[in-house]
């Protein structure tokens, strides 16, 4: 008989200590951004040790998503591929490295780059350690199939090879570094990821709610959908028009989305949120199609924060949401606060969309509306979630 007492419930399962230090930290990178919004409509804006928008596209990309990329692949992946979770020492590691790193990484905005790189060291490390993780469990998987964990990897391949670039851009303080880590981070990185796990968990998410809907998931979509992600990312790097790319991949996601057939989906809450969040791709390509075809700047960065406002944050208050309350024992339904917050989380990332077409003199003060109704919205999700990574799961079972 095992009498070894358990661990805080904290410890007993990767997704907790992940998740929560996402929570964290995206409510702490959120108000940074807002103090330095803020600060511009000031006399005395605020000055960093690397230019405002530069620190905020890193931070933005590689800040939030990789906590709760590691909860979820040291949780799932596991069970994907039939092999024992990775140590605690291990699930719990790298989310304090990566942690640790970015506490480092704000620090050296007022102390200098010293810090910023000390910080970036410590944070690939941390990043670098997800990876081996992860390779290391896929290796030892006897699993047939293991195409969405080898594209996974890929992804965390392409992210740390985005870190690397950062790091020459915070060493040499050439700009070269900044594009190169933004579009590996982009387009190589976290919308690959955000794919992959769609496709697989999407489909099954919808059948296991609502079985009359089939489970649409051949692999040539999968490879279709990261293709597209990846031609966009290299046209970017190449510095020519990714047209070519967006218009096909716009009417990709948008079949995708209808075969998916989330419509059907609204008196299920739950999984109707993370319908309702994939939604935002089709969109997002669309008007990176047609900002392909207007005037240069017309749209600005609209194309864009659609993706990464619009797509990635609403998807991680959907999919995190589902899997928290999925492993903490909780019924798979989303309580009347969560579905009113997630919708107000659409409606801030329309305005953000919307602020980017606007002239700079009119956007300034809606930039900063925007970065603290996110703030708030963000707050509010994680108060609520946070109790539950704290406490043992209410059916008993171990997790």
């Amino acid at each position: 008989m095992n009498t070894q007492p358990l661990p805080p419930p904290l410890l007993r399962a990767p997704h907790r200590i992940a998740f929560l230090f996402g929570m964290l930290l995206a409510l702490l990178l959120f108000a940074a951004w807002f103090a330095e919004l803020a600060s511009r409509l000031g006399s005395h804006p605020i000055q960093p040790a690397v230019p405002a928008v530069m620190a905020h596209g890193f931070l933005m990309l590689y800040g939030i998503f990789p906590f709760f990329m590691t909860g979820f692949i040291f949780t799932a992946g596991p069970r994907w591929l039939g092999v024992p979770a990775p140590s605690r020492r291990r699930y719990l590691g790298v989310p304090a490295l990566l942690a640790s790193g970015l506490l480092l990484w704000l620090a050296g905005l007022g102390l200098g780059r010293a810090w910023l790189l000390t910080g970036q060291l410590l944070y690939s490390s941390g990043f670098l350690g997800l990876t081996l993780t992860f390779a290391q469990l896929i290796l030892r998987s006897q699993q047939a199939n293991r195409l969405h964990a080898w594209m996974v990897l890929s992804g965390f391949v392409l992210g740390f090879a985005g870190l690397l670039a950062a790091l020459f851009w915070l060493y040499s303080g050439n700009a070269t570094g900044w594009l190169l880590m933004r579009d590996l981070a982009l387009w190589g990185f976290l919308l690959p990821v955000f794919l992959t796990v769609c496709h697989r968990m999407l489909p099954f998410f919808t059948v296991s709610a609502m079985p009359e809907i089939p489970a649409w998931k051949p692999d040539w979509l999968l490879w279709a959908l990261l293709a597209g992600s990846w031609l966009h990312g290299l046209l970017s790097m190449l510095g020519v028009t990714t047209l070519p790319a967006d218009l096909p991949f716009c009417l990709l996601l948008a079949y995708t989305s209808w075969r998916w057939q989330g419509w059907r989906t609204g008196q299920v809450k739950l999984l109707c949120m993370l319908h309702l969040s994939f939604a935002w791709l089709p969109v997002a390509f669309l008007l990176f199609s047609l900002a392909g075809v207007l005037p240069a700047n017309a749209l600005g960065l609209a194309p864009l924060h659609a993706v990464t406002t619009g797509f990635f944050i609403s998807m991680v208050i959907a999919f995190v949401s589902r899997v928290s309350l999925g492993h903490a024992g909780q019924p798979l339904q989303a309580p009347t606060w969560l579905w009113r917050l997630y919708l107000a989380v659409h409606g801030m990332a329309v305005l953000r969309v919307a602020t980017d077409c606007l002239p700079a003199g009119w956007a300034a003060g809606l930039y900063v509306l925007t970065a603290i109704s996110c703030l708030l919205l963000l707050l509010c999700w994680s108060l609520r979630f946070v109790r539950l990574y704290l406490k043992a799961r209410s059916d008993g079972q171990p997790g």
